[in-house]
């Protein structure tokens, strides 16, 4: 008899694992880490320790991987936290204000907030992806309240109603909309619409309510039944790539610009969809020359077919990971003779190089590859994050040798990676190994 077991929620895992780490100044009270900052940095108040604030993250990480309950996640990880003597309750003082407070640390009941809020908001966040490479046939989403004893009374008011995927209200009371919040939406084809007899509804007046922020002493409005903090689609932030595109694209027309973020958009989703690399090549017209998937056995290995790609062509690529342009990438851009490669990763990093015309790319290749590799051996095999700073490094490299124009913007996690390796980024790029 054949055992099925549920497939790892791919979207979910992507989206959780592009987070950065919150600042120290922002782990100390819940709201000192607020709205969209959730969607782009891990934190866990009062976890002030990188030890502790790791450990959780990796036990969620593992969570939804493999699916793990909440009893094994709480099992694995309350030992864990003991051990690193963040248990129970401690007097602690409040980095922004000075105030020495009784702080609830590690609890059974914390580490039951933390499971749910995280899988639930990481959820939400790969359906979004899903909802948006899916939206043409699906393009209407049903808000559902599942009824159950604790259920929220403030957020009946939402249920059975049905806008379009793209309707505004979407960024403001996408669920969960609450700790505990069991609400969902599901996609909705115009054939089922018409079928149950049914018809968008009217605009929802979201009532929005005047909420002070206690540590910053900002004014929000919340609409009415969300809790603050939740009033926000973190999915979207996620997706979001508008101000990044704009940012690496100055050499672009306006029309063209618009043009690519679309392709670029469609080659990020497939590929949190898929797992696959993808490639799209587009002549100097703005047209489709070529397109193509990598293969499931080989999902980092998409074709660069030479003879197919026009000279002036613009290449946008999909990766695999968070890496920046690859030595291959970045040759496969001189050998087919486009005008620039773009790389999009499953995180939101974007790199991009624009060629100088009548420039080679091998002398400077080689001058860099021969010696960097040999004066910068140890550092880069005993760096978990080598390969990819030696990739970055040669793009700045080339930059720096009027070979390229380098755009890129990373992720807040690939920012911080950056941040923490300068040093030996500095020092690859002017090709001096020592300190």
């Amino acid at each position: 008899m054949l055992a099925f077991e549920p497939l790892p929620h791919r979207e979910a895992i992507e989206y959780f694992t592009s987070k950065g780490f919150a600042h120290e100044l922002q782990r100390f009270h819940h709201e000192d880490h607020w709205r969209e900052e959730h969607a782009r940095n891990w934190v866990v108040a009062k976890a002030m320790r990188d030890d502790v604030s790791a450990a959780i993250r990796e036990e969620m990480t593992r969570a939804l991987r493999d699916g793990r309950t909440l009893a094994q996640f709480q099992a694995d990880l309350a030992p864990r936290l003991q051990g690193l003597g963040w248990w129970g309750r401690e007097i602690m003082e409040d980095p922004v204000t000075g105030e020495l407070v009784e702080a609830q640390l590690g609890s059974m009941r914390r580490l039951k907030v933390i499971f749910d809020t995280n899988m639930r908001t990481a959820h939400a966040a790969g359906h979004w992806a899903s909802i948006q490479r899916t939206k043409k046939g699906f393009p209407y989403l049903h808000y559902i309240q599942i009824e159950r004893p604790s259920k929220r009374h403030d957020h009946a008011r939402f249920h059975d109603r049905i806008w379009r995927v793209d309707d505004p209200v979407w960024l403001r009371i996408y669920p969960p909309n609450g700790y505990f919040c069991g609400c969902r939406v599901l996609q909705r084809t115009e054939g089922w619409m018409r079928r149950n007899s049914r018809e968008v509804s009217p605009p929802l007046d979201l009532e929005e309510e005047t909420w002070e922020h206690k540590r910053s002493g900002e004014m929000f409005e919340v609409p009415r039944g969300v809790t603050p903090g939740f009033d926000t689609n973190p999915g979207a932030v996620w997706l979001d790539i508008r101000d990044a595109w704009t940012s690496v694209t100055p050499d672009l027309t306006p029309d063209r610009r618009s043009a690519e973020i679309g392709i670029v958009q469609g080659l990020r989703l497939q590929r949190l969809a898929r797992g696959v690399e993808g490639l799209v090549a587009l002549d100097q017209s703005g047209g489709v020359a070529w397109m193509d998937q990598a293969p499931p056995s080989a999902p980092a290995s998409v074709p660069f077919p030479q003879r197919r790609i026009p000279a002036g062509s613009s290449l946008l690529h999909s990766h695999i990971t968070d890496s920046p342009l690859s030595i291959r990438d970045l040759s496969e851009l001189f050998d087919t003779g486009a005008a620039s490669i773009t790389s999009i990763t499953p995180g939101g990093a974007i790199w991009r190089a624009v060629r100088y015309p009548q420039v080679l790319f091998r002398p400077a290749y080689l001058e860099f590859s021969r010696t960097r590799l040999a004066d910068f051996w140890t550092d880069l095999h005993s760096n978990p994050d080598g390969q990819e700073l030696f990739e970055h490094a040669f793009a700045l490299f080339l930059e720096k040798r009027e070979v390229i124009t380098y755009y890129f913007h990373t992720t807040e996690r690939l920012r911080q990676l950056l941040a923490r390796n300068s040093d030996l980024l500095r020092r690859l790029i002017d090709g001096n190994p020592q300190t």
